[in-house]
């Protein structure tokens, strides 16, 4: 009896509880609702649905590890898809140039925001929501209205299926994967360390504004890869279609056990907690909750999640 206490206390203390529980809870409640949510084509499906926001939430948790945050990542993802939607042709040669060039895009956002948080010091909350403004306008300034075609053969590869799975789950365990590779190593503990304390971190020898740069980069190519997968569901481009991302993102890797103030937590649980955020949209939609509630639902529900985070980390912190 004692060992199963012991046990269970060792388990409420895991930071991986709150999110590994929230998914259960809300994947039972998803279930009753959608009978059919095992099955492997909803199965398949719901991971393509749910995948540029578990991507672009690991890829913001890694920027808050290192003691930042990044409320562009919003904006960035519009950019990113405008540049593919509006580029990409019948050419399969001249479409792996235009993802070069979205790729070169995301790490110019991530250098830019890393250069001015880390070089320049402004507060990441404001250089941020500053820089967001900018990546908006230039994605206006591609596609000031809804457009583009994305080729079927793009679309197929994310679709692509892997026995129960498909492409795009693939790419997110490997991603995933590379990061607990990362963090084993200087750059990763690095990430960590200044983002739990960049005085502590300066006083011993690490590069806090290279490390900072690093971490948005690093950020960013997560961020990147979301907006692929977003822009393989939609073949189009929009240059409002990212704004939801950045408090999403945000509020995924709070509840995932990413500590805002920094050098706590792993993408894995922000990719948990935001695939908890994507199925709370089935649950409102097989409920039948009238859409003029469902934002308003959605909303409360986020804050409910928000403050069971916030309970969990002052008690088994």
């Amino acid at each position: 009896m004692n060992r199963l206490k012991t046990a269970w206390n060792a388990a409420l203390k895991n930071p991986m509880f709150l999110p590994t529980a929230l998914v259960i809870v809300l994947l039972i409640i998803n279930w009753v609702l959608q009978p059919n949510l095992f099955k492997a084509a909803v199965f398949r499906m719901n991971i393509l649905t749910f995948s540029p926001l578990i991507l672009v939430a690991a890829g913001q948790a890694i920027i808050m590890i290192g003691g930042n945050l990044d409320l562009s990542v919003g904006y960035g993802v519009s950019l990113i898809n405008v540049i593919i939607a509006k580029g990409m042709t019948d050419n399969p040669a001249f479409n792996t140039l235009i993802m070069f060039v979205a790729l070169a895009a995301a790490i110019t956002m991530a250098v830019a925001n890393g250069a001015l948080v880390g070089y320049l010091h402004v507060p990441s909350f404001i250089g941020t929501f500053a820089s967001s403004f900018v990546w908006y306008g230039v994605a206006i300034m591609i596609c000031p209205v809804p457009g583009g075609d994305v080729p079927r053969s793009f679309t197929k590869f994310f679709k692509a299926n892997l026995g129960p799975f498909n492409m795009v789950f693939l790419i997110i365990v490997i991603v995933i994967l590379a990061w607990f590779v990362i963090r084993k190593y200087r750059v990763g503990r690095y990430i960590y360390a200044t983002g739990s304390n960049k005085e502590a971190a300066y006083i011993n020898g690490i590069n806090v504004k290279g490390i900072t740069l690093v971490a948005f980069a690093i950020g960013w190519v997560f961020v990147y890869l979301g907006t692929l997968a977003l822009t393989a569901q939609t073949r189009s481009g929009d240059a409002r279609i990212g704004e939801p991302f950045a408090l999403n993102s945000i509020a995924a890797a709070v509840i995932g056990g990413v500590a805002i103030s920094g050098g706590r937590g792993n993408p894995f649980g922000a990719a948990l907690s935001a695939v908890s955020l994507s199925i709370i949209l089935n649950i409102i939609y097989f409920a039948g909750i009238p859409t003029s509630w469902q934002v308003l639902v959605r909303g409360i529900i986020i804050i409910l999640a928000l403050g069971a985070a916030v309970f969990y980390k002052r008690k088994y912190e």
